[in-house]
């Protein structure tokens, strides 16, 4: 009967893994990728009043919302992104690869008005049904025309009844006239997109009308098109794009996957090596995971973008680690003599609350991004709240499942070896002396940045800095004279050749659309093909404020969480340790003259969420190795700290080989789009590995040093009122 325990445990897991194989790619083809993944375009708009001076509504941002939505739906973009940022506005449309079509009809006004000969406004759009046009034949010529439904008869009648009452009958139509335009019945509707159309009104009818302009039918179609996506609102100006050719997303989502495959092979052949049977559990819960969080994100309609795979990437970090936490927590346990199954309890016990502490802590940063970031960090920050659900549904409810089947079913009380792998006490070292150690090596990194930034400034990109980024692709061996010339009248402020095929230049102009139209044109000439990028300083002075506001808000819900949870010693504690990571990270960025974008943005996110998710853990087990202190001083403070690194160091450095592994594979696949991210998480995580361990322990136990030989205050000696006969007595 226990053996069927065990028998049936090892069902479920082969059951998870060939469910999650089959499943995984059917999975990833239904993903909406992002542009970064499958190429398209994105623009930012600056949304403005059409009246001078006066500030736009927030009814003026959701009628704009809405016009740009129908319009949008008329290019026949599948999943568009379309996000309200403030007073602006961005787009993006995974796979469009006509920009100049887009952006003509994303922007285009498209104000309808009918007017007289003398340019005077009678009607606009309102009088018109919704949509109000369609494609329509001429009963006389059979050509093409464009019908208007009427919708206000009444005032179309006015209207016409005072035309055919005028000297010249005629009535124009218009699509975004402006002050200086003129009628001329030479031009007006022969092919002209403003003058669309004029008719002679003899008498008053509130009947259906036509447009006739000599159209084709698939001017017709596009007029249609305008005039049914309605008038905007507001005045958009362009103040950033971005435009990726399909061949660089598809090349590197290629690439990603591949990493992930490698990346996953290697994690599981890690927790196989140093847990045995425990290890198989985990990995096949991990492979549960990963395709729980692909589902989930399909429901959802999640569009996966690079700084989505980020927050995929500390998602697997951490449901790692919760595995190993208790599985190290469980070995802790029997190295202290107890059984398996009292291991296993009180193991499971101990680990519980700390994976919820970790997980929730994690869960509100991801959620102030989420509320304050704008679109690239709201990306990330809802795949590190979906990775952090599954976490805690796979790899703590079933893994755990999974293993007290196993436990119960007695068959690895005398193999605990085979079921969990070695089991021994940790060495005693004073591993509190490594903190000054570690605190001095960030202190000389960050002297070495800080003299970097001072005397040559930090490498920023067009994101930071404002300007035109250009990545240049070729087939074959990409020639940098060849696109030097190209380039040739631009300000270059940096060119780097990334591979034999691929070449990264940034320019200090803000090109405009005709220019990257005809650069792109240039290229294609030579057979390269080009992503350009545009950042005006608008968005640069934006994202700027935009990054700063959502750390430092992150930064302090983390530390009010902890210090309810904890202590606000141990909440400022993790704090500086954070900080420390963030500034070693910079740091190693300006003395490598490491070119800092956006993606940087998100690499600190990741450093964050991982670096207060290792903290947490080891603040847990102090907290725990309190409890059994009798006496707390100096001397129990430092002991305290001592056995809780020795329990943590060997499930910090598992944990940040398992999430580093997945970082040094893609760095060694060469994906440019994505490399200051990969080296941005490398540095910050390896400092966190130490931080959580050496730096926040160590700054609490100054704090907490101060804080109990801090002298109690004195209890106020009561005065004794003294009686004075005739005044109180």
């Amino acid at each position: 009967m226990k053996k069927n325990k065990l028998i049936k445990t090892i069902i479920i897991m082969v059951f998870m893994v060939a469910l999650s194989l089959a499943f995984i790619k059917p999975i990833i083809k239904g993903i909406n990728y992002g542009l970064d993944l499958k190429g398209g375009f994105e623009v930012l708009y600056l949304v403005e009043s059409l009246e001078e001076g006066e500030s736009v509504s927030s009814s003026d941002l959701t009628s704009t919302y809405k016009a740009i939505r129908n319009r949008i739906d008329t290019l026949g973009v599948s999943e568009p992104e379309i996000t309200i940022e403030g007073d602006k506005i961005r787009v993006k449309l995974p796979g469009v690869t006509d920009e100049e079509t887009a952006r003509n009809r994303l922007a285009t006004p498209a104000v309808l008005t009918f007017r007289n000969t003398d340019n005077e406004e009678l009607m606009n759009a309102t009088v018109l049904k919704s949509p109000g046009a369609s494609l329509d034949y001429d009963r006389t010529t059979g050509k093409p025309v464009v019908a208007l439904a009427i919708k206000d008869n009444d005032t179309f009648y006015k209207v016409t009844k005072e035309i055919s009452e005028s000297t010249d009958q005629l009535i124009t139509i218009w699509l975004d006239w402006e002050e200086g335009d003129t009628f001329s019945s030479e031009t007006c509707g022969r092919g002209n997109t403003k003058c669309v159309s004029y008719a002679t009104v003899e008498q008053a009818f509130s009947s259906n009308v036509v447009i006739r302009g000599n159209f084709s039918e698939e001017e017709c179609e596009e007029l249609i098109d305008f005039i049914n996506s309605g008038s905007l609102p507001t005045k958009l100006s362009e103040i950033s794009t971005k435009t990726v050719d399909a061949s660089f997303g598809e090349g590197t989502l290629k690439t990603i996957a591949v990493a992930g495959v490698i990346t996953l092979a290697l994690i599981v052949i890690i927790l196989v090596f140093f847990y045995r049977f425990s290890g198989l559990i985990s990995s096949a819960c991990l492979m549960l995971y990963v395709s729980s969080v692909f589902i989930l994100f399909n429901l959802i309609d999640g569009v996966l973008t690079l700084t989505g795979i980020a927050a995929l990437i500390l998602g697997i970090g951490m449901a790692v680690d919760s595995s190993i936490i208790t599985l190290e927590k469980i070995k802790e346990e029997i190295s202290e003599g107890k059984s398996l199954k009292g291991a296993y309890k009180d193991g499971n016990k101990r680990s519980l609350i700390s994976l919820i502490d970790a997980n929730i802590t994690t869960f509100l940063a991801a959620v102030v991004l989420f509320i304050f970031g704008e679109s690239s960090v709201k990306g990330f920050a809802t795949m590190l709240m979906l990775t952090i659900i599954v976490t805690m549904l796979t790899m703590v409810l079933i893994n755990r499942y999974l293993m007290n089947e196993v436990v119960s079913s007695e068959i690895f009380d005398k193999k605990v070896k085979m079921l969990l792998g070695k089991v021994k006490k940790p060495k005693e070292r004073k591993y509190l002396k490594l903190s000054k150690y570690n605190i001095g090596a960030i202190c000389v990194v960050v002297l070495l940045g800080t003299i970097m930034l001072i005397t040559k400034g930090m490498s920023l990109g067009i994101d930071f800095n404002g300007g035109s980024a250009i990545n240049v692709k070729s087939e074959e061996s990409i020639n940098i004279n060849v696109v030097d010339e190209k380039l040739d009248g631009y300000e270059i402020l940096e060119k780097s050749k990334i591979s034999d095929t691929e070449a990264y230049y940034k320019l200090s102009k803000v090109l405009n659309e005709d220019e990257i139209k005809t650069l792109r044109q240039s290229f294609d000439e030579v057979g390269y093909k080009s992503n350009i990028s545009v950042i005006s300083n608008i968005v640069k002075r934006d994202l700027t404020k935009n990054a700063v506001k959502s750390l430092i808000i992150a930064s302090i819900v983390i530390l009010i969480y902890i210090a309810i949870r904890f202590t606000f010693n141990f909440g400022v504690s993790s704090i500086i340790a954070i900080l420390s990571d963030v500034l070693v990270t910079i740091s190693l960025f300006a003395i490598l003259r490491i070119e800092i974008n956006f993606v940087f943005v998100a690499a600190i996110l990741t450093i964050i969420g991982y670096s207060i998710n290792d903290t947490i853990i080891v603040f847990d087990l102090i907290r725990d190795n309190l409890k059994k202190e009798k006496k707390i001083d100096d001397e129990a403070l430092e002991n305290v700290l001592n056995n809780s690194i020795k329990s943590s160091l060997k499930r910090n450095i598992l944990t940040s080989i398992t999430t580093l592994s997945a970082v040094a594979i893609l760095l060694i696949m060469n994906i440019s789009s994505i490399k200051e991210f990969n080296l941005a998480v490398l540095f910050g995580l390896t400092a966190g590995t130490f931080s959580s361990l050496f730096v926040a322990p160590y700054i609490w136990l100054i704090l907490e040093k101060r804080s109990i030989r801090r002298p109690k205050k004195e209890e106020e000696v009561e005065v004794e009122e003294r009686l004075i006969k005739g005044i109180n007595a």
